[in-house]
């Protein structure tokens, strides 16, 4: 076991790192205005900072931690590759701004609210509103086309960005937590108030774009955070497997496909209140978690096996002793 834990020593702070960081910023934004937000009745503050008119949100601070958080696991695992770091940070400039833009614009693209009036509204990400399908399918088109520019391996590329984009996925969820969305319907289910956090119990007594159930003894499901959690999970497990001779290059994409897409579409979507349009009678996030995610995950591991054998396996062209192996810069 202490041979184990000596040549993983990086992962392990790199997972619990990660999990501190997030605990860390739920009780910086909860903590300092609890009491004040029960005595008074009302959802927690969304905004982290203001002054005069500009002000910064927590939903945009978790965000971006997110995203400085699958960079940091990034840059180490470009190392372990030999690759260079600085295409990395070249890749992170183009590829991040481009996924924001795929997702806000797919959310205003199936916003059931309507049409946006002014492109203000369209910009508008400080507000919420990002769909995160619009997110992955922007980012893996500017995967394949960066990494063709660049000369990379598009499925070693592919398999870091599945952990990223897993890593993004749980620490923005709590983002839309302080801005009481991202939840389900009405419940009174004893195992969820007996298992919950006082404060999440608290917050999801308030919506957004529903009514406020202060009082009722009745809370909103916390979908945001059955997805946190069902990522979380998904996480866990690809940071242990990847370090086995199990998985391929190009496995961890497949597989955050399937995970992701199921999770979305089968745990969490069908619970949440704040669907968007529908597409033959179907919401377009449970329709496209299916359809995109759950199958082509499926189909790209089983056509990945018949047209390309001879793979490496994703073990092989890292490095065990990152700490004796430098790798570029």
């Amino acid at each position: 076991m202490k041979n184990w834990i000596k040549k993983n020593k990086l992962d392990l702070s790199i997972y619990f790192g990660f999990i501190g960081i997030i605990l860390l910023l739920v009780m910086i934004a909860v903590l300092p205005q609890y009491k004040s937000a029960v005595a008074n009745q009302r959802a927690f503050n969304p905004t982290a900072i203001q002054i005069g008119n500009f002000s910064i949100q927590w939903y945009a601070i978790f965000i971006i931690s997110g995203i400085i958080l699958a960079a940091t696991m990034a840059y180490y695992e470009f190392k372990r590759i030999d690759l260079n770091t600085n295409d990395l940070f070249d890749g992170l400039l183009i590829i991040v701004p481009l996924a924001i833009i795929g997702a806000r614009l797919y959310y205003v693209l199936f916003d059931p609210a309507g049409k946006p009036e002014s492109f203000i509204d369209v910009i508008a990400i400080w507000e919420g509103g990002l769909a995160i399908h619009g997110g992955i399918i922007v980012a893996t088109i500017g995967i394949i086309i960066f990494s063709r520019y660049k000369k990379i391996n598009v499925m070693v590329l592919a398999d870091i960005l599945a952990l990223g984009l897993l890593m993004g996925q749980i620490t923005g969820r709590w983002g839309n937590f302080m801005n009481a969305e991202a939840h389900g319907g009405v419940t009174d289910s004893k195992f969820l108030f007996n298992v919950l956090p006082g404060f999440v119990k608290y917050q999801m007594q308030f919506s957004s774009y529903s009514s406020n159930l202060v009082g009722s003894g009745s809370i909103y499901q916390p979908t945001f955070l059955y997805e946190s959690m069902w990522n979380l999970l998904g996480l866990t497990i690809l940071f242990v497997i990847r370090r086995m001779k199990f998985l391929k290059v190009g496995d961890m994409i497949g597989l955050y496909l399937i995970w992701y897409g199921f999770g979305r579409g089968a745990l969490v979507e069908p619970f949440r209140t704040d669907q968007l349009k529908e597409i033959l009678g179907v919401p377009v996030n449970i329709l496209l978690s299916y359809v995109l995610f759950v199958g082509g995950g499926v189909l790209f591991l089983i056509l990945k096996r018949v047209f390309n054998k001879e793979e490496k396996y994703y073990v092989e062209v890292t490095d065990y002793d990152i700490n004796s192996f430098k790798g570029r810069n």
